[in-house]
C-alpha cells in the first residue's frame, strides 16, 4: 500500500480539474468502489488533522486499485495512498490529488504456514490475532502496532525489538501501468522505518497484500504473551488519545527520542490542542482542536529545546502531506 518507499507520496505531474475527478469517480463507481467527494482526511487519520482532498476513494479489491492508477498514469495524474492513516500528518488546506484508502481492501486473506497472507488493508491487530488463534508465531512482536498491515510494511512498523522487515515473505503490489508482481523478500531493500521497493517497478507501485512468515507455538503462549505487551503499551503510551505514534526516530541505540525530549523538560507541554505526552515524550497528542499548524509549530519548539539541550537533531517519523 506504497509508492517506492513511502505509502503517503503523491508523484510529480498534472494538476487535477473538475473534470478529471469527476472522469475518476466515474471509473471507481464502475469498479465498485465507494467514493467521497471534498473528503476531510482528518477524519481517516490517527491525530485527527487534515482538510480535504478532492476525492477519496475505497477500493474492494486489488482489480480497481489497478483500474484506478492505470487510468491515472496513462494521464499522467498524481494520486495519494492512505492506509490506518497512523502516521500522517495532513496540513490543514488538504492536498490536490485524490486518495486512494486502502482500508477497504481486506478480503482474501489465506493462512497456510510457513506463510500468511493478508490484504494490504487489514488492521495489523487483526492480521495478529488471526495467526495468533491459528497457533502461529510470527507477529506477536506487533502488539499495540496501530493501522493497516500494508501501511506497516510501506513504514517498516517496528515495537517490542521487532519490525515488519524481520517476517515479510513476499509482497503482491500493482505497478503504476496497472500490472500484478510478485516480489519475494530478497527483492526489498529495507531500512529504519523504510522500504524500498526494485527501481524497475518505478515510483508508482502500491502493495495490495502482504505475506508473512509464520510458524506453530502453541496457541496459548502466543496470546498471553500479547496480552502481557498490551498491558506494558497501556501502562507507558496515550492509548486512547488521539496521536500519530511516535513523532521522531530514535537517533541511536543510546538515545532515544522519547528519553531526549524529557530530558529537555517538553513533557507535558502545548501549543493551541496539540500537547506532548505527559506519559511518553515522543508521543503528541491532539487534545480535541488540533490544527496541523499547532502540530508543526509544537513539533519545532521540541526539536529547538532537545538540539539545545543535547546537541542532536530530531528526525521525525511521520509523513507530512
Amino acid at each position: 500500500m506504497m509508492n517506492a518507499h513511502a505509502h503517503d507520496n503523491a508523484f510529480p505531474c498534472a494538476g487535477w480539474g473538475v473534470t478529471a475527478v469527476a472522469e475518476l469517480e466515474a471509473i471507481c463507481r464502475g469498479e465498485g468502489c465507494e467514493t467521497a467527494a471534498d473528503e476531510a482526511l482528518g477524519r481517516h487519520t490517527s491525530m485527527g488533522v487534515g482538510g480535504p482532498t478532492p476525492l477519496m476513494v475505497w477500493p474492494r479489491h486489488p482489480e480497481a486499485v489497478a483500474r484506478v492508477l492505470e487510468w491515472c498514469t496513462e494521464r499522467g495524474l498524481a494520486w495519494r495512498i492512505l492506509g490506518g492513516g497512523t502516521n500522517v500528518l495532513a496540513s490543514d488546506a488538504g492536498v490536490a490529488e485524490p486518495v486512494i484508502n486502502l482500508t477497504s481492501l481486506i478480503d482474501g486473506a489465506d493462512v497456510h504456514p510457513p506463510t500468511a497472507l493478508f490484504p494490504a488493508g487489514t488492521p495489523t491487530a487483526q492480521a495478529l490475532r488471526a495467526s495468533a488463534h491459528a497457533g502461529l508465531a510470527g507477529l506477536v512482536w506487533s502488539t499495540g502496532l496501530p493501522g493497516t498491515i500494508g501501511g506497516a510494511v510501506a513504514g517498516n512498523a517496528g515495537c517490542w525489538g521487532g519490525q515488519m522487515a524481520d517476517v515479510v515473505a513476499r509482497l503482491e503490489v500493482i505497478d503504476g501501468a496497472g500490472k500484478w508482481q510478485t516480489l519475494e523478500a530478497d527483492e526489498l531493500a529495507w531500512s529504519y522505518r523504510r522500504l524500498q521497493l526494485p527501481a524497475r517497478l518505478g515510483a508508482a507501485s502500491v502493495i495490495v497484500a502482504v505475506a508473512v512468515n509464520v510458524r506453530p507455538e502453541d496457541p496459548s503462549k502466543l496470546t498471553g504473551r500479547s496480552f502481557e505487551l498490551q498491558h506494558r503499551k497501556r501502562e507507558s503510551q496515550p492509548v486512547g488519545a488521539r496521536n500519530a505514534g511516535c513523532i521522531f526516530k530514535n537517533p541511536d541505540p543510546e538515545h532515544a527520542a522519547g528519553w531526549l525530549i524529557d530530558q529537555a523538560g517538553c513533557k507535558g507541554i502545548g501549543i493551541g490542542d496539540a500537547q506532548i505526552s505527559e506519559l511518553h515524550g515522543n508521543f503528541l497528542i491532539n487534545r480535541g482542536g488540533a490544527t496541523y499548524a499547532d502540530v508543526d509549530a509544537l513539533i519545532t519548539r521540541v526539536k529547538t529545546a532537545v538540539r539545545e539541550q543535547s546537541g542532536i537533531t530530531l528526525e521525525e517519523e511521520i509523513r507530512r502531506w
